[in-house]
């Protein structure tokens, strides 16, 4: 038989074949060829898109900033994308050559396996780009909100699975336009339908969904550069949706077409569906180019950024005209005004900046600066009664048990608007379409009120939270990378303070532990234990509820030395190299002995710490906690003797009088649970080493051990 094109006739034949003639339907599939009009689509769209995505795939990996998330989600669609190409263009020019791939050969799996590959890991990553969008600015105050690695994993994981179960359900062959993809049959003709169904109004559900959720978070001051943004993500979205869907829906009909014998032209159906294909492998990589950032930095690549270039350094000029104007002027003006103008010229700073990020970065930063404002104030609100005269509904949930009790404030934004100082915080706090409500849970406040009563001479709040003071640190908010964990650290503008964000767990901990935990700092006023002052929760619609703890800064001052974290473990606690610039790092246990060796303090000041530290470390033990460091700040002191801070219960004078140690324990909500055991015989089994001295022991064992190398290092044994 030679080799044709699909017709009604040879689809009659071919589904006349029961499962006992499969020879004889074979024999006529492996005749097939594609159509004239769709080889020329495929081999003259498949050079186009070959060119274009190996070009953008060179152009993203030789570039790092367009591999700034979300440029690493355009990388990985053009790798598919090609894949795609290849796979259109193997079919195409088999047919070309007259030499229809055979059903069911090796040939034709591979075929059907590229296009399954490549169909569902653009669709994924197309899905994952909207994902990203909403993730990044729902969880915008994660310090760590680098998901990258975990949408590549995803991808790759969904699409594999796919495949799997496709393949497992023998679905793939020579189809009856000849190509070798998801085959023609009654059960495919089902799975089809309701797989394109689903792909669909999934796609419209995640994209839809993100768009509105951009659009509805957008600040005032970025209103211009948002429109540009959404103009992209929108064709972006409708363009993928009204291809995508065109190409399924004539693939479909031309499928039933064929199966119950309809009368439909097949050929011109099927070329259709190729056209509509090929207009996706070369529409959307020139749509991602047409990202504002992506835009801007190949621009410049390509020598087309001169003229922007000249404008921003103009801009810097007058920028720097107006600082210098500032400094005159503070010796002029009240404070409150100087206080406006240093404001205003951090916000157009900050503006001139934004260019350099891509938007959602810029957004997330935003949102990070609303939410601290919004936290800000409400702390200030439930710490002084200065702020009673708000409109602030205000629930004070009693108990017999005080370490039960709650206080709730309720207030919105444009209260933070009209009512703080200066109203520093308007360019974050106000949004396009609404002022949602802010919820604010204080617990226990009477307990935490009373520490900090403890400590009113050597602590001012209102000044440490002051958002005038604090606002510049409040727009360079998303710069902050966290510790290891990944949680957010706000350090307060005279570093007395620390606002972190915890996890529900950890909030869990410190709920379950108080009364001891309050009995125990009340009997140690000499404890290292960072003090906690507060723990809230932030609720707002359309964000994640956030929990914090306010505590005491253990170092209190930005001329550090040197900083290290002691837990007394050895195993992967090194962190210098021959190259390290000591003072940009945490150094570790293995580090502290091999450059310090001691601590250099007087006799009594050791004595004392190890007294503290024992105690405790003994304190954590009995309520199941590990994880806990000695932190150490070793401190430059200043010059002028009158600025040294006096001797208090965390600060230490050094023998070397050019420095003095503050120290304390840190990071003690952990406890000892199935993630950490799971996480402490992984590391042996890694390391074929049943003896390893892993971070995470069993609370006695990590009391004891850390015991043992405060002792060694205060020189008490």
């Amino acid at each position: 038989m030679n080799s044709t094109h699909i017709s009604h006739q040879l689809c009659s034949l071919i589904f006349k074949n029961t499962a006992s003639k499969t020879t004889i339907q074979d024999l006529y599939l492996n005749q097939i060829l594609v159509n004239n009009v769709s080889i020329w689509f495929y081999l003259i769209g498949c050079s186009i898109s070959l060119i274009l995505d190996t070009f953008l795939f060179v152009v993203f990996l030789y570039k790092n900033q367009l591999r700034q998330s979300p440029g690493d989600i355009f990388l990985g669609s053009f790798v598919f994308e090609i894949i795609m190409a290849i796979q259109w263009y193997i079919i195409a020019v088999s047919s070309y050559e007259d030499k229809p791939l055979a059903n069911n050969s090796l040939e034709c799996q591979f075929t059907a396996a590229l296009t399954l590959i490549s169909h569902l890991g653009q669709y994924f990553y197309i899905l994952a780009f909207f994902y990203f969008l909403t993730r990044q600015v729902k969880t915008s105050f994660k310090a760590k909100n680098n998901i990258q690695w975990l949408i590549h994993l995803g991808v790759i994981i969904l699409t594999l699975i796919t495949c799997v179960i496709v393949f497992s359900l023998n679905l793939t062959g020579k189809n009856v336009d000849g190509k070798c993809s998801i085959v023609t049959s009654l059960l495919a003709d089902y799975v089809i339908t309701l797989g394109y169904t689903l792909t669909i109004l999934i796609y419209i559900s995640i994209g839809g969904y993100s768009i509105y959720y951009i659009k509805k978070n957008i600040p005032n001051q970025y209103k211009e550069r948002a429109q540009k943004f959404l103009k992209f993500s929108i064709i972006y979205f409708l363009t993928y949706l009204i291809l995508i869907f065109a190409a399924q829906l004539v693939e479909l009909l031309a499928s039933l077409s064929c199966t119950y014998q309809w009368n439909m032209n097949l050929n011109a159906m099927y070329d259709t569906a190729a056209f509509f294909d090929i207009m996706i492998l070369i529409l959307l990589p020139i749509i991602r180019v047409n990202d504002p950032y992506t835009k801007r930095i190949l621009l410049k690549m390509f020598g087309y950024g001169q003229k922007q270039k000249q404008i921003i350094e103009e801009n810097e000029l007058e920028l720097s005209k107006h600082n210098s104007s500032v400094d005159q002027d503070l010796s002029i003006l009240t404070s409150g005004i100087s206080q406006i103008r240093q404001s205003e010229l951090i916000i157009n700073r900050e503006k001139s900046q934004t260019d350099d990020n891509p938007f959602v970065s810029v957004l997330q930063n935003k949102k990070r600066g609303q939410i601290m404002c919004k936290m800000i104030a409400g702390l200030q609100i439930d710490q002084y009664s200065k702020y009673n005269s708000l409109e602030v509904e205000i629930i004070n949930q009693k108990s017999d048990n005080i370490y039960e009790e709650r206080k709730i404030y309720k207030f919105n934004n444009d209260q933070i608007i009209t009512t703080m100082p200066y109203n520093l915080c308007q360019d974050f706090v106000s949004l396009v379409e609404d002022f949602p409500q802010i919820k604010v849970v204080s617990y226990t406040p009477i307990i935490f009120h009373a520490i900090m009563n403890r400590e009113k001479e050597k602590l001012n709040i209102y000044e440490s939270l002051d958002i005038n003071n604090n606002f510049e640190k409040i727009t360079n908010a998303s710069k902050n990378e966290g510790g290891k964990s990944g949680q957010f650290f706000f350090y307060s503008q005279d570093n007395q303070l620390i606002i972190k964000t915890v996890t529900q767990q950890e909030l869990k901990i410190i709920l379950t532990m108080l009364k001891n935990y309050f009995q125990y700092i009340l009997s140690n006023p000499n404890t290292l234990i960072a003090k906690i002052y507060g723990v809230y929760t932030f609720e707002q619609e359309n964000q994640k509820n956030i929990n914090i703890i306010v505590m005491r800064n253990i170092a209190q001052t930005s001329n550090t030395f040197r900083i290290y974290d002691l837990k007394g473990s050895s195993y992967d606690r090194e962190v210098a190299k021959k190259d390290t610039n000591l003072q940009k790092v945490v150094l570790k246990d293995l580090d502290f002995l091999n450059i310090e060796k001691y601590l250099y303090i007087s006799q009594e000041d050791a004595s004392l710490i190890a007294e503290n530290a024992i105690k405790d470390s003994n304190f954590f033990k009995s309520q199941g906690l590990i994880d806990y460091s000695l932190i150490v700040f070793k401190i430059l002191n200043e010059q002028n003797p009158d600025l040294i801070p006096k001797k208090k219960a965390n600060i230490f004078m050094c023998d070397d009088v050019r420095y003095r140690y503050h120290i304390g324990i840190i990071d003690y909500l952990q406890e000892y649970n199935v993630q950490k055991q799971f996480e402490k015989y992984t590391k042996k089994i890694i390391k074929l080493n049943q003896n390893l001295d892993t971070s995470s022991q069993d609370p006695k064992i990590y009391a004891n051990r850390f015991q043992q190398f405060i002792r060694r290092i205060t020189k008490i044994e």
